[in-house]
């Protein structure tokens, strides 16, 4: 039986109208590579047909509906339906091992009576909808069975992994990059906004603008200011695209570290044969220390 279809445009065009971006679909997915859904999207890879309902729920659309499926399930249908592996199974099934539903959903061994109704439930079905599956996964015609009545849909099934969320906010996220710095030492709005400018090649932030921002005023900002207020603070602009908890950690640790080398090297801290060695450790992990003459050292706030 042919598994459900992934629609790659239909999901892009739900995660759009979603606002998720596919950072965070990755996140909820426990993907770490967000490039992972831009193939699923541009049609060069397939999700896993047990990841589909997970897909769906996180867009708001129905799996049927977003994912239809041609014809009735099979064994393997059910439970991917479910949104469980083989090797999810031997938990209901208290064998320790997926042989059992893997027999059974190839067609070469049906299911043992006593497993039958375990995994029913796992699959959130009806005993009889399980076993005509059973038998359309062994080549054999069966009707739809009628669905148990506290049958919950494939989406319900699925466990809501609480995606981990880092600041939301434009302020927050400035505010999240300064966290520990004495204001003193922070550089002034009218400066984030020249170094903005100059790094970008374009004239779009000011002084006011930045401190709209970094206070809350302004809640909203185009793609082109988010990406000058980046380059300002020496992070991607992708910081301020996802509220990834994982993203802000890395973004604001190394961050931190980098304005702690660019402050050794303004001391002449790399004359030091301890120091020297450490960053040239750091230029070799990263592709390179603080950028020569780069104005990214903590100054003093006006």
């Amino acid at each position: 039986m042919p598994e459900r279809r992934f629609d790659a445009a239909g999901f892009r065009s739900a995660r759009v109208a979603k606002g998720m971006t596919q950072a965070q679909v990755a996140a909820a997915l426990g993907v770490k590579d967000p490039s992972v859904v831009s193939r699923y999207e541009s049609g060069d890879a397939t999700p896993p047909p047990e990841k589909l309902p997970r897909l769906a729920a996180l867009v708001g659309e129905r799996v049927d509906d977003l994912f239809p499926r041609p014809g009735l399930p099979t064994l393997a249908d059910l439970r991917c339906d479910a949104g469980m592996t083989q090797k999810d199974t031997a938990a209901a099934t208290q064998t320790g091992s997926s042989s059992p539903v893997r027999a059974a959903e190839g067609g070469r061994r049906k299911l043992a009576p006593h497993y039958v109704a375990p995994l029913a439930e796992a699959y959130g079905v009806s005993v009889e909808e399980l076993l005509a599956a059973e038998k359309r996964s062994f080549g054999e015609d069966a009707a739809a069975a009628p669905r148990h009545p506290q049958a919950r849909h494939p989406e319900a099934r699925q466990p809501q992994a609480r995606q981990p969320v880092g600041p939301q906010s434009i302020a927050k996220k400035i505010a999240a990059l300064f966290e520990g710095t004495a204001e003193r030492e922070r550089p002034t709005d009218a400066e984030l906004a020249e170094r903005g400018n100059a790094r970008t090649g374009r004239a779009v932030l000011s002084g006011p603008l930045v401190t709209s921002l970094r206070l809350g005023r302004s809640t909203q900002a185009g793609p082109e200011v988010l990406e000058a207020l980046a380059a300002a603070l020496d992070v991607p602009a992708m910081f301020f695209e996802t509220g990834d908890v994982e993203v802000a950690a890395v973004v604001t640790s190394l961050r931190t570290a980098r304005i702690g080398l660019t402050a050794m090297a303004a001391r002449g801290a790399e004359g030091d044969a301890q120091n020297a060695e450490l960053m040239r450790w750091v230029a070799d992990m990263f592709g390179g220390g603080p950028r020569p003459g780069d104005d990214s050292s903590p100054r003093a706030r006006s």
